[in-house]
């Protein structure tokens, strides 16, 4: 009667696969999902201080490759898009227009767009930015503004 009592062998292991299995298949899942995050570009979000920062640094690096007298600033960002590598990249799609502001003077912030027709310089550039947060570096990849 006491062999009553204790479940057999091949139960005991059924129940243990039924019990590790789906324990097993949640964890692969996760996994897949978080390595399927890595590497996909996706899109960025515009009020991010992270995001803030990489444009400011893409309307600088504007400014200082043209040959312009004046100060130019994002008018719209048409597109941002980012993606986790070691490290991230953006991808920014930047609408620029000309300021009333000389590159000399020192307080930019400020600057009103030029209205002016024959003043008026708008262009839409893109940019590719890579930065490694943790080691506060940034750097422009690849950038272009092709002409209209």
């Amino acid at each position: 009667m006491a062999s009553l009592n204790i479940p057999s062998l091949p139960l005991l292991a059924a129940l243990a696969l039924i019990l590790v299995l789906p324990v097993r298949a949640v964890t692969s899942a996760s996994a897949e999902a978080a390595q399927m995050a890595v590497g996909r570009v996706e899109p960025a979000d515009l009020n991010d201080e992270e995001v803030q920062k990489v444009i400011n640094f893409a309307a600088k690096t504007y400014n200082d490759m043209n040959n312009d007298l004046y100060f130019s600033k994002p008018i719209q960002v048409m597109s941002a898009s980012q993606q986790v590598v070691a490290g991230m990249n953006f991808y920014l799609k930047i609408k620029f227009g000309r300021t009333t502001c000389t590159k000399a003077q020192s307080d930019l912030a400020d600057c009103p767009f030029n209205e002016q027709s024959d003043q008026q310089k708008r262009v839409i550039c893109n940019f590719q930015i890579s930065t490694v947060p943790w080691m506060n570096k940034m750097s422009v990849t690849n950038f272009n503004c092709p002409r209209t």
